[in-house]
């Protein structure tokens, strides 16, 4: 039987220790070691710097949305109750020049019995010729309520409700922060709830001059237009899912953000009453309005923006590994191990006596190789003159 050849076998076993253990793989594992961790170390802070960041860009983008959206209220507001000043001025002089206010016998407005309110001989329940004329030239809208027991009743009033109908025999807010101030003997301006809408409103209190009972209220109102506040809510944004949302006094869900993935209004009530610990939630009051102004974004979002950051600075010092590792490759070949394969060759030809090789490149260098070719260049010269000498002989 023929013997199978080992030559190649054993070339090829011997060249995976030879590989495992050259210079270059010697020289180069310490610079991929030192240059992995420099690229863990580098993507970790600068993922906590990205962390940092976009943090600082949600709530930076937040305070800006909010308190341009604080200012518009205020900006309102202001406007708003400018005109509701002119308007009560205007409902209480056409009141005066009907007469002294005071109370009549019961009388049924909306199928509630009711203390009729007079001014002078003129009763104004049920009679809208005054709040009418004053809506007419001013716009708004305007009551006179009629004192019953604890309650305020409108007896007289253009406010309408859902049906269209007008909202007399309805009472004052016995909850609300009007009838409070009423009671006190105090006048009311500001916003609030008519019958689940919005007004800028002034209230004050209507005396006989016989007690110091108020004996009704004058009011006078305008239906807040917001729909450049819903404007400005709908186009908000914070990061991806995040939303801004405008609440009332009663929590109702009045305006949202439109812009983000979280558009349910189910889902926005549900993240700014609970409050649930995987979303930042930041709720600040509106000033004189009563509403709650709610900025909230999910931190998964954060955590999107970290990962999508991690993986390109990642991808950055992998190509920067590379590269580096290349170039290291590349002048170790050409300073280190180029020569040191030549100066082998030239010490393997004087170990089986060829001493021809008269000029090594590598003397010229002012290193270590340059340093030990000149040693072997001394040696093949020694050799050579040993051997001169040997052969005259």
């Amino acid at each position: 039987m023929a013997r199978r050849p080992h030559g190649k076998q054993n070339v090829v076993e011997g060249e995976k220790p030879m590989f495992r253990h050259s210079l270059r793989v010697r020289l180069l594992l310490p610079v991929l070691a030192l240059v992995f961790v420099v690229v863990v170390v580098v993507a970790v802070v600068l993922a906590v710097v990205e962390a940092n960041r976009v943090r600082a860009e949600a709530d930076a983008s937040i305070r800006s949305q909010t308190t341009a959206l604080q200012s518009l209220f205020a900006v309102t507001r202001s406007i708003m109750l400018d005109r509701v000043h002119d308007s009560m001025r205007l409902l209480r002089q056409q009141s005066d020049a009907l007469g002294t206010p005071d109370t009549g016998p019961e009388i049924t407005v909306a199928g509630r019995s009711v203390a009729d309110l007079r001014f002078g001989n003129t009763s104004q329940s049920n009679d809208f010729r005054l709040v009418d004329g004053v809506t007419a030239t001013m716009e708004g809208t305007a009551t006179i309520f009629s004192s019953e027991g604890d309650d305020f009743v409108r007896v007289a009033t253009n406010v309408k409700k859902d049906d269209g109908s007008r909202a007399i025999g309805t009472v004052l807010d016995p909850q609300g922060p009007v009838i409070e101030e009423i009671r006190k003997g105090r006048s009311f301006y500001g916003v609030v709830d008519i019958l689940g809408t919005p007004y800028v409103t002034g209230y004050e209190p209507i005396y006989n001059g016989k007690t110091a009972k108020p004996v009704g209220i004058w009011y006078v109102g305008y239906k807040t237009d917001l729909q450049a506040l819903d404007a400005v809510v709908s186009d908000a944004q914070v990061l991806q899912s995040g939303f801004i949302a405008v609440f009332d006094s009663k929590g109702k869900l009045r305006f949202q953000s439109k812009t983000g993935a979280t558009v349910d209004p189910a889902q926005i009530e549900r993240v700014a009453h609970d409050q649930p610990a995987d979303w930042v939630v930041d709720r600040q009051n509106v000033p004189d309005w009563g509403f709650s102004l709610v900025s909230a974004y999910p931190k998964s979002d954060i955590n999107s923006a970290i990962t999508r950051q991690s993986i390109l600075i990642g991808v950055a010092g992998l190509l920067i590994c590379v590269l580096l590792l290349g170039l290291q490759s590349v002048l170790i070949w050409s300073r280190v191990l180029q020569p040191i394969q030549r100066l082998t060759t030239v010490a393997e030809d004087l170990s089986m006596g060829k001493w021809h090789h008269q000029n090594i490149e590598e003397t010229k260098l002012n290193d270590e190789i340059g340093t030990l070719a000149r040693a072997i260049s001394r040696l093949s010269n020694s050799v050579r003159l040993a051997m001169e000498r040997l052969n005259k002989r």
